[in-house]
């Protein structure tokens, strides 16, 4: 799978490196015995400082790389990998540099939005992972695209068998046909639509195909095969809705992050 992949990139190559920077922050901060209290302004918060903050330019770089088609720094499969992995050993290399001193400044600041967006970030490759729909755009191996052609067929075949049963039937089917995707307004947010005209057919059919007549029985199944596509559909329009309204979130977080890591290294060199 996708996800597997991308976390096994090249024998788990940045799995390992991220790991050795881990510990040998660790080892240096716990090495370390500054004249005060651990902080960022010790020889060992500077370079921990130093090094998270071009990890974060690092970070950012992957929005561009995976738009940069004929790029050949590296693949994008790559690039996300060494963006999970990154992400996580952030958290440790920053906090190190910190020296866990914090206050009401901007210092802090550039710590909680580095913190809100790797958390964040955190969520959305988890969402990802587990939706490898979301990065393929595939359903049980068929295309949106392949999912609209069988409602189409579905609708074709269901009209000529409701052509030879009751007007009442033959309005349901065609209602049916007509069936939104999703709802209106922020309809794309939810996995189903109020009143859907598909799952009304079914319901309405289904008592019907417990009778003797073959041509209901057949047209509730197609209906009922409709009925599941449609939801189907929705579901992941649904998840695709709420992780793109993710991104509305974690991208600007990330340059809100960037500006605030400026004015945190602008700070440090200038009034300290």
């Amino acid at each position: 799978m996708l996800h597997e992949n991308v976390l096994k990139f090249s024998r788990f190559r940045y799995l390992k490196w991220m790991t050795l920077l881990v510990l040998g922050s660790g080892i240096a901060y716990v090495w370390d015995q500054p004249e005060t209290v651990p902080n960022g302004g010790t020889w060992l918060g500077y370079t921990l400082g130093t090094i998270g903050a071009l990890m974060i330019l690092w970070l950012m770089l992957f929005g561009v790389r995976k738009r940069a088609y004929r790029s050949r720094l590296g693949s994008v499969k790559g690039w996300l990998s060494a963006h999970v992995y990154m992400g996580v050993a952030l958290v440790v290399v920053a906090t190190l540099h910190t020296g866990f001193q914090f206050g009401w400044n901007i210092h802090t600041l550039a710590y909680a939005l580095m913190m809100v967006v790797i958390l964040s970030g955190m969520w959305g490759i988890y969402v990802y992972f587990r939706n490898p729909a979301l990065m393929s755009g595939v359903l049980d191996g068929k295309t949106l695209q392949d999912l609209g052609g069988t409602l189409r067929e579905l609708d074709a075949r269901s009209k000529r068998l409701a052509g030879k049963l009751s007007p009442d039937l033959q309005v349901l089917v065609a209602r049916s046909a007509e069936a939104a995707i999703v709802g209106p307004l922020f309809g794309r947010f939810r996995a189903t639509v109020m009143a859907c005209p598909t799952r009304r057919a079914v319901a309405t059919l289904e008592p019907l195909a417990r009778q003797d007549d073959r041509a209901v029985r057949d047209l509730y199944a197609l209906q009922f095969q409709r009925l599941s596509i449609l939801d189907e559909i929705r579901s992941f329009v649904r998840l695709k809705a709420w992780t793109d309204l993710w991104l509305l979130v974690h991208v600007p977080l990330s340059f809100a992050l960037l500006a605030t890591l400026t004015a945190h290294i602008v700070a440090v060199f200038f009034y300290w």
